[in-house]
């Protein structure tokens, strides 16, 4: 049972969902086989109870549904079928009923089909204010095309011939293609660049050209993902101004989950800058995650990537914005996954310590944190490498490079990062066996950190090899 489509929906849906599914499935509307109703019972009940695993084997929940008949395991699918049937439906019923204008639009066509003239009037006039909404996403778009082309055949069945509604509804359709297309073409870029080919998305050629010739320059959500577009396939400073732009301008007509994906692009377009060396996209990448964050976009279904936390919270600290992200790890916190929070919180706790070289308080919050996670382990270890060089405390340094060595012997599979560390240590030790006044041999040794390929935290070392 437990492996079985129907166990995992409901195990995956709230408390408050199971007990409207189960009035669903008592509903003679959706099911009239009181056994189904019986098994979407149990089940819930059992969930609820966080039941042991043999509890939801098929021969234990089979006395609750016929206790008077010996085991059936065809009796027993085909209840289990009708009821992940109803379930479908709920689910399908559930999600069409929380868009009020698909239920409007609905009830108008029906009405229209009826020939209930003035009654389609009314409900078509409520449908029309329902449809008017500050949103203009690409489903905005198709929304408004079903509207204006319900207008145009209802006035067609009463005899009116006036074209102008066939106008509006075509133009409507033409905003949905061209920014499904474009929509389309960045998530095929995103995918694999190296594989795409405009031609193989229909009508994307097409959008390209009338969109650069001046076409729906007035439509967001075209310009938005055409500019989307142009930027992830040319790396185009000047796509990538219009796309800031826009985002200042519109990111409101759209829902976060649409919206977070454009940000995205922007900010990655970004970091590939500054990891060229591009400095200035320091701050631009701050503020789009200032903004995302303050609109409410970047997080996804409430989370935050504990990657996306430290990488907000360093560039903060890169443009000495110290009490923002201060406040930003406290603000986030509970937006990281549960099983992550700990150690993330804790971790870039430190980091913003030690970047203000508080290294007591970075050294205490790293002492009694244990980071499973590896690549916090070795920056954790990293960070308490520096911390006791730039103290002298020598002792503890060489200790510290001893077990450092030793994990890293213990863990081989975390690729290059093995190597950059491996590296990191024999350097710092090297460093320590300097002579005072030996320039030869620390040039000689500056020279093999330039041409090392994997190295971390090689600035660092460079500076110190000045010393």
């Amino acid at each position: 049972m437990q492996n079985t489509p129907l166990f995992q929906v409901i195990k995956s849906l709230g408390k408050r969902e199971r007990a409207e599914f189960q009035r669903w499935a008592q509903s003679p509307f959706a099911n009239r086989r009181p056994e189904v109703a019986q098994l979407c019972e149990h089940l819930c009940q059992l969930l609820d109870k966080n039941a042991p695993e043999e509890a939801y084997r098929k021969s234990a929940l089979w006395p609750r549904l016929f206790p008077a008949r010996n085991y059936d395991d065809a009796a027993m699918r085909y209840t289990m079928s009708f009821l992940f049937q109803a379930l479908k439906q709920w689910l399908a019923y559930r999600e069409w009923t929380q868009d009020d204008t698909a239920v409007r639009l609905n009830l108008a066509r029906a009405l229209r089909k009826k020939g209930l003239t003035k009654v389609f009037a009314k409900e078509f006039k409520n449908l029309e204010t329902s449809g008017t909404t500050t949103r203009q996403s690409v489903d905005f778009h198709l929304v408004q095309y079903q509207i204006e082309f319900e207008t145009w055949e209802a006035g067609h069945q009463t005899g009116q011939k006036d074209l102008r509604q066939l106008a509006l509804a075509s133009a409507a359709f033409g905003a949905f293609v061209a920014s499904s297309a474009l929509r389309h073409g960045c998530a095929a870029l995103d995918k694999s660049k190296a594989d795409f080919a405009p031609e193989n998305l229909d009508f994307l050629p097409e959008t390209l050209a009338i969109v650069e010739g001046g076409r729906y320059a007035d439509v967001p959500a075209v310009q938005m993902y055409f500019h989307c577009f142009r930027l992830m396939e040319a790396e185009s400073e000047s796509h990538f101004l219009a796309l800031k732009d826009l985002l200042a301008r519109h990111t409101d007509l759209f829902p976060p989950e649409e919206i977070r994906d454009v940000y995205l692009v922007a900010i990655n377009f970004c970091i590939r800058r500054l990891n060229t060396g591009a400095r200035g996209y320091v701050r631009e990448a701050f503020d789009l995650y200032r903004s995302g964050l303050e609109r409410g976009v970047i997080l996804d279904n409430g989370l935050l990537p504990k990657a996306t936390y430290q990488n907000i919270m360093l560039l903060a600290l890169a443009l000495d914005e110290w009490q923002w992200a201060r406040q930003f790890l406290e603000d986030y916190r509970t937006a990281l996954a549960v099983g992550e929070r700990h150690n993330a919180y804790h971790f870039n706790l430190a980091l913003w310590h030690f970047r203000r070289k508080e290294y007591a308080e970075a050294q205490e919050i790293l002492r009694r944190v244990e980071f499973r996670d590896v690549h916090y382990n070795l920056d954790a270890r990293r960070m308490m490498v520096r911390m006791y060089f730039d103290t002298g405390e020598v002792t503890a340094l060489d200790s510290l490079l001893h077990s450092f060595r030793t994990y890293l012997q213990r863990h081989r599979n975390i690729g290059y990062h093995r190597e950059l560390n491996f590296n990191f240590v024999r350097y710092v030790q090297r460093l320590l066996q300097l002579e005072p006044g030996d320039h030869n041999t620390r040039q000689q040794l500056r020279n093999k950190m330039l041409t090392e390929q994997y190295l971390a935290e090689k600035d660092w070392l460079l500076e110190k090899i000045k010393d």
